[in-house]
């Protein structure tokens, strides 16, 4: 068989993809903070968290240096939110037993 032409397809060059490593950093905790949650940091695998962010690999230990330091970002950030939920309660302005029911009822407090 004898090819007499070959044709290319032309490509358009590619644009380049916007970077937005708050938002990917945001993501890589979001999927951490589910893996975690779920399979503790003994079962959990920087892989998993990798699929789950649409990151790779290279960017998790960018971004976090290692699966602990990953680990301690998301404990930090669930704390933050903690802090914050618990802040907008206005606990300061309740007496101490409507301040504990406070904080009870919308979870700061869990037993």
């Amino acid at each position: 068989m004898r090819v007499t032409h070959l044709t290319a397809k032309r490509r358009e060059p590619a644009t380049p993809r916007r970077r937005h490593p708050e938002r990917t950093r945001e993501l890589i905790l979001d999927a951490a903070t589910i893996e975690f949650a779920t399979k503790g940091i003994g079962g959990a695998r920087v892989d998993a968290i990798a699929a789950r962010s649409r990151a790779n690999k290279r960017m998790i230990y960018h971004y976090f240096g290692n699966k602990q330091q990953l680990y301690l970002s998301v404990l930090e950030r669930m704390y933050q939110e903690i802090r914050s939920a618990e802040a907008e309660l206005k606990l300061e302005e309740l007496e101490p037993r409507e301040a504990m029911r406070a904080l009870v009822a919308n979870g700061a407090v869990q037993f």
